[in-house]
């Protein structure tokens, strides 16, 4: 495939080589690592809904995943478990870091205070790769 300009389509838009072939365009649609447009959003209401909308936006996601074909019933279980034990994992490092290492005065507090600064966006990217994996995982269960 070349990328010749080709006064039909935009300037960046890439031409087949071979008048045999079909545009890229048309045969990648929406998807996002394979899955469809609504299989993507409920990967991402099931992981981050619930810290945008708490509780209603996972159990959101949970309506649009259960019924949500292309996922193994193992790839099913852990989706719906991510969000559970990430706001519990953060609930409880929270509780830790307020009720044993603050009362302790400085300097340690203040150590500790950077120390749970960092402890969301660690979660989050925690988050990011569960979503990715996620989103790699759709359709492995229909092609076995």
């Amino acid at each position: 495939m070349h990328t010749s300009p080709d006064p039909a389509s935009g300037p960046f838009e890439p031409v087949p080589a071979t008048g045999g072939g079909t545009p890229p365009s048309a045969c990648s649609g929406n998807r996002f690592r394979g899955c469809s447009s609504r299989q993507t959003t409920a990967v991402l209401l099931l992981v981050f809904g619930g810290f945008l909308l708490p509780v209603v936006g996972w159990l959101l996601g949970l309506a649009l995943w259960i019924p949500a074909r292309g996922w193994s019933v193992r790839a099913k279980m852990a989706g719906v478990l991510v969000w559970p034990v990430a706001a519990l994992g953060l609930t409880v490092t929270s509780a830790a870091t307020y009720w044993l290492v603050l009362p302790l005065g400085d300097p340690l507090s203040a150590i500790a205070t950077s120390l749970f600064l960092l402890v969301p966006s660690s979660w989050f990217l925690l988050l990011l790769l569960a979503a990715w994996a996620l989103l790699g995982a759709c359709n492995r269960g229909a092609r076995r």
